[in-house]
């Protein structure tokens, strides 16, 4: 799926969230926004999915997504930084989705078994009631069967541990092959091994875009206080998760 921006800007009473954001993102290519919080990456992706409306132009092969949400959501996957707190069984979310999707749940049941998820063992839990990498792998789980050609994925390795983001990595690239990648992340291992293309956000806009393997890219990561904040943030909660 084609992604294009054209001077999109969004405001929240007196704060600028978006200034005049151009971003194209050609059809099965693999991005990665990443940037300090309040630098405009979770407004972007808000607009991509249609949630917000925004001056400024936002296009889906071509569509509006705030104007054609139903049409285009088939065809979107979406994995959250937050899990959910659902009161629904695993069982539940599973069927539900796998009938909004058309799908057979066994196909779930099978990326969320490379996973090291057993979902049959999980069925009656409430989703709320399991820790916060068992969610993050059921959501993984939901994603990669999706038949989506726009994959939006928020933080999505932020509560595996290391044998999990190695059995992800492997996953996402085996099922996901010629679909657009929408990442936020900063973690350099999921820069490396999932995408192709970096996109850095300040203050509401763009500052740098750049191949992935661009010395300018490792440079500008290395080097900057915000990047390393969140690796160090990110180290803390991954021996939470663990």
């Amino acid at each position: 799926m084609r992604v294009e921006l054209n001077d999109v800007s969004k405001h929240f009473g007196g704060v600028r969230a978006l200034d005049g954001v151009s971003l194209h993102i050609a059809s099965g290519e693999r991005v990665a926004l990443v940037g300090p919080n309040g630098s405009g990456k979770s407004t972007l992706v808000r607009a991509v999915m249609g949630m917000l409306r925004c001056r400024g132009s936002v296009r889906l092969d071509g569509e509006d997504p705030f104007l054609h949400r139903t049409r285009l959501a088939a065809r979107l996957a979406y994995v959250p930084q937050t899990s959910p707190q659902l009161g629904a069984t695993v069982s539940e979310v599973t069927r539900a989705s796998a009938a909004l999707r058309g799908l057979d749940p066994s196909r779930i049941h099978e990326v969320a078994g490379e996973l090291d998820l057993d979902l049959g063992a999980l069925a009656r839990r409430p989703v709320r009631e399991l820790s916060g990498g068992m969610r993050q792998k059921l959501l993984i789980a939901l994603a990669l069967v999706a038949p989506a050609s726009l994959l939006i994925m928020d933080e999505p390795t932020a509560s595996l541990d290391r044998e999990a983001r190695q059995t992800f990595y492997r996953i996402f690239n085996e099922r996901t092959a010629g679909a657009t990648l929408l990442l936020c992340s900063h973690r350099l291992d999921d820069l490396h091994h999932l995408v192709d293309r970096v996109v850095v956000m300040e203050g509401g806009g763009v500052t740098m875009d750049a191949s992935v393997t661009a010395p300018e890219v490792a440079e500008r990561l290395d080097g900057d206080a915000w990047w390393e904040g969140l690796v160090r943030h990110d180290a803390t909660e991954e021996r939470r998760a663990s």
